[in-house]
């Protein structure tokens, strides 16, 4: 069951995430998801909701956006950090996690495909092309599964928040937080609720 809540996930990220090709070729990909490491980026920020959060609030600060604050209060209020957070283990290059099944079950449904960059014998990228079928998948599910809508707002608000940055820009911003870039190599990456809440309402107050 697992593997299937994976892959809605990942269905989720790389539709979202993903860039318009510009133009259609009959039975190929419409879309594009470029980067293993910046699906890994965004995975992190719909598992982790109290980092998201701390995103948000970097963002706040720069922009002055209420409407951000607003984004992290509801975070707080259904107490996501809590029920909806799922661990990840920080590897070599930040939080990871084998993808490999969920994105099988993807692929053999014809939504999404790997496909490996190499030098050598080396991969140097993935990238992942995206069919409409996925496209109509995830405007199916928002339509007959209200309790999953989550997955179509929250991949939305990290595609904001990422921006047009790689994986290597996305995971800079995630060491930032000394919490992630100090959790050993192997072990599950913390949460940082608390300092994040507290700093939602410092500025909460200030704008009060």
């Amino acid at each position: 069951m697992s593997a299937f809540r994976d892959a809605v996930r990942l269905l989720f990220i790389l539709v979202k995430g993903a860039e318009q090709l510009p133009q259609e070729q009959e039975d190929g990909p419409v879309a594009i998801f470029k980067g293993e490491a910046r699906l890994h980026a965004f995975d992190f920020w719909i598992r982790y909701p109290d980092y998201l959060a701390d995103e948000l609030l970097n963002l706040f600060d720069k922009v002055g956006d209420r409407g951000l604050l607003d984004e992290v209060e509801a975070i707080f209020r259904e107490e996501e950090p809590e029920i909806r957070r799922i661990q990840m283990i920080r590897y070599k290059f930040g939080a990871w996690e084998r993808i490999d099944t969920a994105v099988s079950i993807l692929a053999a449904r014809r939504l999404v495909k790997r496909v490996e960059h190499r030098v050598g014998v080396k991969v140097v990228e993935t990238d992942f092309p995206v069919f409409k079928p996925a496209f109509d998948l995830v405007k199916t599910i928002e339509r007959e599964f209200p309790a999953l809508r989550w997955y179509a707002q929250r991949t939305a608000l990290v595609a904001q928040i990422a921006g047009t940055d790689g994986g290597a820009a996305l995971k800079e911003r995630q060491y930032k937080r000394m919490e992630y870039e100090a959790t050993p190599l192997g072990s599950a990456i913390p949460s940082i609720k608390e300092s994040v809440r507290a700093r939602f309402l410092e500025r909460r107050r200030k704008v009060a």
